[in-house]
């Protein structure tokens, strides 16, 4: 069997800006959603495409569900086909043609060679917003025949020192049982202090079997790698540096791993019979499948840039 990975090297972003209305001193205000997925930083009403942004909120209360990325996209995009609940997002479109997913402006696929891997490079726990711009575009490269999903990650929130611990269970109804149990802890720190402003976070997850609307065993994939029977964790960390009120650098790093803990064999199913593809207990030959992603950022802005 194998065992794939998705591996994002260092990028150096290094964008110039020419505004005036943004310093040191304002630098948290939200009265206007500038859209950086575009390239151009510009307001989302004044955007020439379809731009959807998802907020923190709508995350925080999509992830009180379910924590599949592609689940919570697919819930708040129509546009954006349903889940696999794989670690393979091959198959998942939006608009029905392949979609270019950023982290913070970085790529995480190359459409020259795609792996399809690309929607599991993240915990949503990290995440700020997600920009979507709809429809084809070349503004970020190759890759976005139906459009960019750019996902902002945390920043820091005013104060020194500030710090956030959740922890989540999930059980299903019925059938309770230690195998079918998921759970779920993040925990970060942040502040701001004078010119620095920092934000570390860590978040582990595992989540247990998952089972059909008749409380049987879903079918693993041993090939590409399921999101059940899987153990994750993210770590994120961001510092950034006012060099004046209008010059800033920031280095930002994320680590994202998921494996599958390669405790069920896939049973196949009966079509005409309408026995339904399930897993039963067993070690699969081979390493268990897995993503494994590096995602680090340099960026150096400047508010105040005459041109």
């Amino acid at each position: 069997m194998r065992t794939l990975f998705a591996l994002m090297p260092c990028v150096l972003i290094a964008p110039a800006y020419a505004q005036d209305d943004t310093t040191k001193q304002d630098e948290g205000s939200d009265d206007e959603m500038v859209i950086t997925a575009s390239r151009s930083n510009i307001q989302q009403q004044k955007a020439p495409q379809v731009v959807t942004v998802i907020t923190k909120e709508q995350i925080e209360q999509q992830m009180q569900v379910t924590s599949d990325s592609s689940q919570i996209l697919s819930n708040l995009l129509p546009s954006f086909s349903p889940s696999r609940q794989k670690m393979s997002g091959s198959g998942e479109t939006f608009r029905g043609r392949a979609a270019l997913v950023m982290i913070d402006g970085i790529p995480q696929s190359n459409p020259l060679r795609p792996t399809g891997r690309e929607m599991h490079t993240v915990d949503y726990s990290m995440v700020e917003r997600i920009e979507v711009i709809h429809g084809a575009n070349a503004t970020n490269g190759m890759g976005a025949t139906g459009g960019v999903i750019n996902i902002i990650t945390r920043r820091p929130e005013n104060g020194s020192f500030n710090q956030h611990v959740s922890v989540q269970t999930t059980l299903p109804s019925e059938k309770i049982r230690g195998e079918t149990a998921s759970y779920k802890t993040t925990y970060r720190v942040d502040g701001r202090e004078d010119y620095l402003d920092y934000l570390f976070s860590i978040g582990y997850e595992n989540q247990g079997l998952y089972l059909d609307g008749n409380n049987r065993p879903v079918g693993v994939d041993n090939t590409q790698g399921d999101t059940m029977d899987s153990r994750a964790y993210d770590l994120l960390a961001k510092v950034g540096y006012w060099l004046d009120n209008y010059q800033r650098i920031q280095l930002s790093v994320n680590r994202y791993h998921i494996k599958n803990e390669n405790n069920y064999l896939s049973v196949d199913g009966i079509r005409d019979r309408g026995i339904p593809t399930t897993s039963v207990r067993g070690t699969p030959p081979g390493e268990a499948p897995n993503n494994s992603i590096w995602t680090t950022g340099l960026t150096y802005e400047h508010h105040d840039l005459r041109v």
